[in-house]
């Protein structure tokens, strides 16, 4: 019985120290609960995330706490963002290292009410774009090919688009254009204007820290990737069991959403996921598609400094 108890003993005490040894950090998506991070949410389900050491607690940002800001107070560690904010992010004193590049393609496109061909667009045309941000892209067409669109933000759904106040809005390929295809809207060929195939196509969605937190922990951040990218190779493999994870984390937050709705974006976000041209799943910055970006930003005076790619890389 005594020896019984010693091997217990021992059990709990290199369980309880292996808990202490876990280094404690926080992740903040961009926006609320749903599959298009479901890679993260698997990560720590499944235990990807404490085997690489790492005790990950997971914090959504609100109206009045972006996750940009939750990441500059220190608030977390970890934060997901589109290149284009990231880039911009410079600008503002806060250096980002890029540790993951979920993303290869953008899923930005641009819908005309009532079946309109939104590029076909009259000059002040009144455009619907997200209060919240994730639209500077839309700013660069706009300049860039002289639209001289007048936009009109929203918060986080499509009413006001589906009221006819607005003559086209913005909308991502996973989020609000498969709420507009389940409200039965008209969505032919002419109504969407893909960013990606009409010589816009900016990665968007990589995973992000600070310089100064890199530069402290740099083993930590390349833990917290690795495990994030085998979250994410474990949802291409089990998509139906991603989505229950999803789902948990959804109903957790309250989000008002169903179980179709974040299936489709499961499939449109790992479709984004993939290299265009060569279908592979990369996780790594396109240098040249970097450049091109930093060079938009530059002519159409979003940022005022030269950005290179160095500055938000490894």
């Amino acid at each position: 019985m005594r020896y019984k108890r010693t091997i217990l003993t021992v059990v709990v005490m290199t369980l309880t120290t292996f808990a202490w040894a876990l280094k404690k950090v926080t992740f903040a998506p961009q926006w609320t609960a749903q599959a298009q991070f479901a890679g993260y949410f698997v990560a720590k389900d499944k235990g990807f995330y404490e085997e690489e050491g790492l005790d990950v607690n997971i914090v959504f940002p609100s109206n009045s706490q972006s996750s940009i800001k939750l990441l500059k107070e220190g608030r977390c560690q970890f934060t997901t963002l589109q290149l284009l904010d990231a880039l911009c992010a410079k600008e503002y004193g806060i250096n980002l290292v890029n540790l993951l590049q979920t993303d290869q393609q953008s899923g930005l496109v641009l819908v005309g009410y009532d079946g309109r061909n939104p590029a076909e667009l009259k000059q002040g045309a009144k455009v619907g774009i997200w209060n919240a941000g994730f639209s500077i892209l839309g700013r660069i067409i706009n300049q860039r090919e002289k639209k001289n669109y007048q936009f009109i933000r929203f918060t986080n759904n499509v009413s006001l688009f589906m009221s006819g106040a607005i003559d086209a809005t913005l909308a991502m390929s996973y989020n609000e254009l498969l709420q507009l295809r389940q409200s039965n809207v008209n969505l032919d060929g002419k109504t969407v204007f893909w960013f990606s195939k009409n010589g816009y196509d900016v990665p968007e969605d990589g995973l992000y820290t600070t310089r100064k937190y890199y530069t402290k922990n740099s083993q930590v951040c390349k833990s917290f990737a690795k495990a994030s990218k085998r979250g994410w190779e474990w949802c291409r493999q089990h998509p139906d069991e991603a989505l229950e994870i999803v789902m948990k984390y959804v109903k957790e937050n309250k989000i008002l959403t169903n179980q179709v709705m974040q299936r489709l974006m499961l499939q449109e976000i790992l479709r984004l996921h993939t290299d265009p041209v060569t279908g592979k799943t990369l996780y790594t910055l396109d240098k040249a598609k970097v450049e091109k970006a930093i060079g938009w930003l530059l002519e159409c005076g979003i940022i005022k400094n030269q950005i290179h790619y160095k500055d938000i890389t490894e």
